[in-house]
């Protein structure tokens, strides 16, 4: 039976370094030579299949959400009609009042357990019940584009930072939240780089400096300063355009990557001043933890 990988944010464990995996075969088979999806037991990302568009959306609830589904769907033949009365049924028993209206909510996005437990679509071939037989022909999108889109970060961002990103998450629900986006891992990681003097690689890095990173890329999951009407995830609706509101230029401290992490952060109009002050704090802290090379 695989462990259990869901945790509080306090909880999360970073990768043990001899189990980390800068590479993975199917990095070489995607467009962009770094592998997003599924990779590894607890990690793995839904965005594009809107699973964070619900409304109270938080780690406990949705995890609970996926647990009732998988659990109802184990049990549903594997027919046309079965299939869409399933979703149909959790349609109605979970609802549709969506944050952003015009992005569907996949209801067979479940949770895959296996070596661990991360989030993956309970109509895949290789789908615990479906036997090798591929329902995803039946989901609101259709089999194609479950097959072959990619989310705008495989294309965005750099290869060696995507594999940064990838081994220093601990869970699906982290991960699925901060991978799409792209601009704010770019900025970020400018910043990082520049400071340093050196790119930053998951392998040459000790633990406490992947520490360090890792918790900065949070900030994206309990930024203080956030506005609370914001949806909290806006990147991982396919090809949309996810320009933020405009913040004030004078947040920018001479430095418009920083604007670009305030704006992506979603920080409030009248927090800009301390939201400004605080990532600059946090910036020096990482840096003095990972050190100049």
């Amino acid at each position: 039976m695989g462990r259990h990988c869901l945790a509080t944010p306090f909880e999360i464990a970073l990768p043990v370094m001899e189990n980390i995996m800068p590479t993975l075969p199917e990095d070489e088979q995607v467009r962009g030579n770094a592998y997003l999806c599924q990779v590894g037991a607890c990690v793995s990302c839904g965005s594009c299949c809107g699973l964070y568009n619900i409304r109270e959306l938080s780690r406990e609830r949705l995890h609970a959400i996926l647990a009732d589904r998988t659990a109802a769907f184990a049990s549903v033949p594997r027919t046309i009609d079965a299939i869409l009365a399933f979703e149909a049924g959790r349609m109605e028993q979970e609802g549709t009042d969506y944050p952003i209206e015009n992005f569907h909510h996949c209801v067979f996005v479940g949770l895959i357990r296996d070596h661990g437990e991360r989030v993956g679509c309970m109509l895949h071939p290789l789908a615990h019940g479906n036997g090798g037989v591929d329902w995803r022909g039946l989901s609101h999108y259709g089999g194609a584009a479950c097959k072959h889109f990619f989310c705008p970060t495989y294309d965005k961002l750099e290869a060696d930072r995507k594999r940064l990103v990838r081994t220093l998450l601990g869970d699906w629900y982290e991960y699925g939240l901060i991978i799409p986006e792209h601009r704010f891992l770019t900025a970020l990681l400018d910043i990082l780089e520049e400071r340093c003097g050196r790119a930053l690689d998951a392998r040459s890095l000790e633990q406490p400096a992947r520490k360090a990173v890792a918790d900065l890329l949070r900030l994206k999951l309990d930024w203080p300063f956030r506005d609370p009407e914001a949806p909290k995830a806006w990147n991982f609706f396919s090809t949309r355009e996810t320009e933020r509101p405009g913040l004030s230029e004078r947040t920018a401290l001479n430095d418009p990557r920083v604007l670009r992490i305030l704006h992506e952060l979603d920080t409030a109009r009248d927090q800009e001043e301390p939201a400004a002050q605080n990532l600059a704090e946090l910036i020096d802290q990482a840096v003095a933890v990972i050190g100049a090379k």
